[in-house]
């Protein structure tokens, strides 16, 4: 036990090691794609700084035309412009830091959410988890993020091109009277223009912030070991830690039973009595719960509270669906209180075989003597709906033992060599083995023979000897087994021999033999069959006595 703690320990020990290490350095790229880069970074930036400062201008001349209009219309258009521009001056601001210092604002600039959708308390349990999830999926939703805005990019600059076309066609059908009017379409396309403009060159640092994020992808081993490499520095230490504090305080608190168990005079005392069962059902209780708070203390300590949240709510999570299943632990609690329908030192069936119940707890144990390896352990849960009974100290457990002889319905005749719970091992006559399951074997009602048996044989003699086949004929017939056994030198073992009327037959009178030997000569069940039939005919021949042989009678129905 000890060995293969230490063992799980090391290994546990390398794998942090080798996440922790820092990552071999990927060959440096060459002078020229770093001057490439450079001079694209330059542009970007040069191209964000004159757009900035022309919708500057562009809203300082809006603000301009906002204080000298006329009607309250013209300055509400001027101010949704002006609204307009300043967001587009924002964003331009946040991409020309971004770019040039090359991390994420959205970091800097994001709102605290000030209303979520659930409960207050489960937002406090689950908001760590899900702040903790949007840090690790940042990078795919911003390259998500500036695709889409791509998209939408490309789409814009279409449009705006189809207006730029559609303006040029009809600027030149502008007729001499029509002066005022082509000096508006004109202004008209110069804005166009100019958001033209503007669109191409966003268009062009969303790309240049694509690309920047595409170099940096890795590859799929080297993006699992960051993060696992990350995981391990901060939450997977506490997470050891964590584990680690459950199993042991687990551990102790169950050795601690063990020890309490081996030398507490109470539970040396025999039969256990309600109380002492109460505290054990408390115990184990108090094992789990003891388990569960070391761990979350672990997890509180550290300030971990995005895996604090997994923990509770996994335990949350394991108290509702135990709620469910109220009714079968109260069964158990029962079993395990000695108060169910299953008590300890009873006998019970269970999967067809007879057993005693050593003891009951979360795994119950089985004992069956007469079985080779017969002690046998299940969940507790498998003794509900299942009753056992108080046995005697001389009942059987089994139909035979290791070494018996026994002949089985399927006319099957062996020596037990093996029996286990599972399977049953014959030896048969000329060294052959023949295997049955436990089930089969209990199921071909087996006979053992191994004490005494019995062995009967019919026998008939004609009607010719009707007058002295009442009495005379068995008793010579018995002596001259009763010799011939004797003279075979089965003697010892022969318990007794006797010969009786049987039933009149058709063609004879049949005489039943009976021969009863010790469990001493049961290998030799059918060669004394055989000795007694030949004993039979023997005697039959010396005092001449007729074995009839069956007749096959025809009678003329014509003749009669």
């Amino acid at each position: 036990m000890k060995k293969t703690f230490l063992i799980l320990t090391g290994i546990i020990l390398i794998t942090m090691g080798f996440l922790l290490m820092n990552p071999a350095s990927g060959d440096a790229s060459s002078q020229n794609s770093a001057d490439t880069a450079d001079e694209s970074l330059i542009n970007t930036l040069n191209t964000l700084l004159q757009n900035s400062v022309e919708i500057s201008n562009q809203i300082e001349e809006k603000k301009h035309a906002r204080k000298i209009a006329f009607s309250e219309q013209e300055k509400a258009y001027l101010s949704s412009e002006i609204s307009q521009l300043s967001a587009k001056l924002e964003k331009l601001e946040t991409d020309f830091e971004s770019v040039a210092l090359g991390i994420d604002m959205n970091a800097f600039h994001a709102k605290p959410q000030k209303k979520f959708v659930w409960k207050d308390e489960v937002h406090k349990l689950i908001d760590p988890l899900i702040t903790t999830l949007k840090r690790i999926t940042a990078r795919p939703r911003q390259i998500e993020m500036l695709r889409n805005e791509i998209g939408r990019y490309e789409e814009q600059l279409e449009i705006a091109r189809a207006a730029l076309e559609n303006l040029a066609t009809l600027l030149p059908k502008m007729g001499s009277s029509e002066r005022r009017l082509e000096k508006r379409l004109l202004a008209v396309t110069d804005a166009w223009w100019e958001k033209e403009r503007q669109i191409s060159d966003q268009l062009a640092v969303s790309r240049f912030q694509l690309d920047e994020l595409s170099k940096e992808r890795q590859s799929i081993w080297e993006s699992s070991q960051n993060i696992i490499r990350s995981f391990f520095r901060s939450r997977g230490r506490n997470l050891i830690l964590s584990v680690l504090a459950f199993g042991l305080v687990f551990a102790g608190l169950r050795y601690s039973y063990r020890l309490l168990y081996k030398f507490s005079q109470i539970h040396k005392a025999g039969e256990r009595n309600i109380y002492v069962r109460v505290m054990d059902v408390l115990y184990h209780l108090l094992t789990i719960v003891g388990a569960a708070g070391a761990m979350l203390s672990v997890l509180y300590v550290s300030g971990d509270w995005m895996l604090l949240s997994c923990a509770i709510i996994f335990l949350l999570g394991m108290s509702w669906t135990a709620k469910e299943g109220l009714p079968l632990y109260w069964r158990q609690v029962q079993l395990m209180l000695n108060l169910g329908t299953v008590r300890e030192n009873e006998r019970i069936v269970y999967l067809g075989i007879p057993w005693k119940v050593a003891s009951l707890s979360f795994f119950t144990t089985l004992e069956n003597p007469a079985l080779t390896t017969g002690v046998f352990r299940v969940p507790l849960k498998e003794m509900i709906g299942l009753n056992s009974r108080p046995c005697k100290d001389n009942e059987p457990w089994f139909p035979s033992e290791r070494g018996d002889w026994v002949i089985l319905s399927d006319r099957t005749r062996g020596r037990v060599v093996s029996q286990t719970p599972e399977m049953v091992q014959l030896v048969l006559r000329g060294g052959s083995k023949k295997t049955y399951t436990t089930l089969d074997f209990l199921s071909l009602t087996p006979l053992n023979i191994s004490e005494s048996f019995r062995l009967k044989i019919i026998f008939g003699l004609a009607y010719d000897h009707q007058a002295i086949i009442t009495g005379k004929i068995p008793e010579k017939l018995g002596a001259a087994l009763r010799q011939g056994l004797r003279a075979a030198g089965y003697g010892k073992e022969l318990i007794q021999a006797k010969v009786e009327i049987e039933a009149a037959g058709a063609s004879s009178i049949d005489l039943a033999i009976i021969a009863d030997f010790s469990g001493e000569v049961a290998a030799l069940y059918n060669a004394l069959k055989r000795l007694i039939q030949k004993l039979t005919i023997e005697a039959c021949t010396q005092n001449k006595w007729e074995i009839p042989f069956a007749q096959l009678v025809i009678r003329n129905a014509d003749s009669e």
